[in-house]
C-alpha cells in the first residue's frame, strides 16, 4: 500500500510540474500529436516518469541500499532527465506524445520533477511512520 501511495503522489507531482512546464515554456515543451490529445500525452508522460522513479526506490530497497539525501536526489535527477529524454526524443515519442526542443530542456524539467518527487517522498515517508 505504501508504494501505491508513493506512485500516486509521484504521478500527481509529475503532472503538476509537467503542466507548469508546458504552460510556462510552451514553445520548448509540447504535449500531443495529431493522433494523441495533449491531456493524454501529459498523463502518459507523468505516469512513465513516475514508474521510472518508483523503480529506483524499489531497486534501492531490494538491494538494501541507503543513500544520503543529496545522493538520492542526484540519482533521481539522472533518472528523471533520462526518462524525459527517452520519452521525448526516441521512437517512444510516437506513442507518448511529448516533445522537447533540446536536451537542456530535459535537464531543466528534470530538476523540477526531482524537487517535486523529493518533497512527495518526504511526505509519504512521514505518513508511513
Amino acid at each position: 500500500m505504501y508504494y501505491s501511495k508513493k506512485l500516486l503522489g509521484y504521478f500527481i507531482a509529475n503532472s503538476i510540474v509537467l503542466y507548469l512546464a508546458q504552460a510556462l515554456v510552451g514553445d520548448m515543451v509540447i504535449f500531443g500529436r495529431a493522433e494523441i490529445q495533449p491531456l493524454q500525452a501529459l498523463i502518459t508522460t507523468a505516469f512513465g516518469i513516475s514508474l521510472a522513479s518508483l523503480l529506483v526506490d524499489l531497486l534501492l530497497k531490494d538491494f538494501n541500499m541507503q543513500l544520503q539525501p543529496d545522493k538520492y536526489l542526484t540519482l533521481e535527477l539522472l533518472v528523471n532527465i533520462g526518462a524525459i529524454y527517452l520519452l521525448a526524443r526516441t521512437p517512444l515519442q510516437n506513442s507518448v506524445g511529448i516533445g522537447i526542443t533540446a536536451f537542456w530542456v530535459a535537464i531543466l524539467i528534470g530538476f523540477g520533477l526531482s524537487i517535486a518527487q523529493y518533497i512527495t517522498k518526504n511526505v509519504t515517508d512521514k505518513i508511513k511512520k
